[in-house]
């Protein structure tokens, strides 16, 4: 029984000394490993719910785009969370019950937000260039999906006084279906596309209790994700997964219809627009996930008659490469112009 106690006490103690230098190593090594696992950029914070993350307010600084052309643009937030010029005033309080003009909420992701341009080429700046009679309010944050803007809208925005319009633009969750198929889940955008990444090859998070992940796994992680990331494929779809995305997307669409009836606002969805100069550089499953997002946008347009539906992929696509800035999806001023156009006849129709 001593021999036992003894031999037992030299593997606990080999055990202790190996995971604390694995520790060691793991928290040394995360000092030059700067890969990030859980996606934001510098105008953006984490929360702890549903948004996942919102923007930073009162912030102000240039923003490089890496992925196309290294520009650089500024980005101003005001004191209430919202995208502004910067000659505009920070604390403008946009939201204020002395605020008597009507308002318009732009949400939705960076094509709304107007990434890659400055604030002056963005769809809502251009919007008001052409409707002065309107506070318009750019409440869009880049990367956010359909499930985070309405959420940003239920927590931040509920109760803005005279909110006459509210117009949603979003990609997400079009590319995660479309690249997860049957491994798709509602909570998939882009700020946890490295979790996506991990998942499907059965790599978990784990946490132990009041310490955390281990320094050592978050390492293997963060690797295997580098690794992973440029080996990732398409996991196909079936009818299943398709049920469930598309009930995603009527279930969120119907959350934001009975918002606007607490606000006594006219919503306004936007058709996902692409260009077609890159049509060749998205896979057949992301083109479809694309159609059948803006197949239900449409169709809950025609089920609700105070919903109004904005379709202008085909006209942005006349000269594609004037009115987006890359193959994905930004709109160039341009392009911008053309959506605050069409935006402001649709709603002079209707007025």
């Amino acid at each position: 029984m001593t021999k036992f106690s003894g031999y037992f006490s030299k593997i606990l103690v080999i055990l202790v000394i190996t995971v604390v230098f694995l520790e060691l190593v793991g928290f040394t090594l995360l000092k030059f490993d700067h890969t990030e696992l859980f996606s934001i950029r510098n105008f953006t914070e984490k929360t702890n719910d549903k948004r996942f993350y919102t923007v930073k307010k009162n912030y102000s600084d240039d923003e490089l785009d890496h992925f196309y052309g290294g520009k650089t643009f500024l980005i101003t937030t005001s004191s209430e969370g919202f995208r502004i010029s910067k000659k505009d005033n920070k604390a403008g309080n946009y939201l204020s019950d002395k605020n008597l003009k009507e308002k318009i909420l732009f949400l939705g992701d960076s094509v709304t937000f107007g990434w890659g341009v400055e604030a002056e080429e963005s769809l809502p700046f251009l919007f008001k260039k052409y409707n002065n009679n309107f506070s318009v309010l750019n409440g869009a944050i880049p990367g956010y999906s359909l499930a985070q803007a309405i959420e940003r809208f239920k927590i931040e925005f509920i109760n803005i006084k005279n909110l006459k319009y509210i117009y949603l633009q979003v990609y997400s969750p079009a590319p995660s279906y479309g690249r997860l198929g049957t491994n798709w889940t509602e909570d998939d955008n882009w700020a946890n596309f490295p979790e996506q990444v991990l998942r499907t090859h059965n790599i978990p998070k784990i946490t132990i209790p009041f310490y955390g992940e281990p320094y050592s796994y978050n390492f293997f992680r963060k690797k295997m994700y580098r690794i992973r990331h440029k080996k990732m494929k398409e996991i196909s779809y079936d009818q299943r997964s398709d049920e469930k995305y598309i009930k995603h997307i009527k279930s969120n669409l119907n959350k934001l219809y009975d918002l606007t009836k607490h606000t006594k606002s006219t919503l306004i969805l936007s058709s996902t627009n692409v260009p077609k100069f890159s049509a060749n550089t998205r896979s057949k499953a992301h083109n479809r996930s694309i159609k059948i997002l803006n197949e239900n946008l449409y169709n809950f347009s025609l089920e609700k008659k105070d919903v109004l539906y904005l379709d202008l992929s085909n006209e942005l696509n006349v000269d594609s490469k004037k009115m987006f800035l890359d193959f994905c999806c930004h709109l160039s001023r341009e392009g911008a112009n053309l959506m605050a156009l069409k935006l402001t006849k649709l709603i002079q129709n209707i007025d």
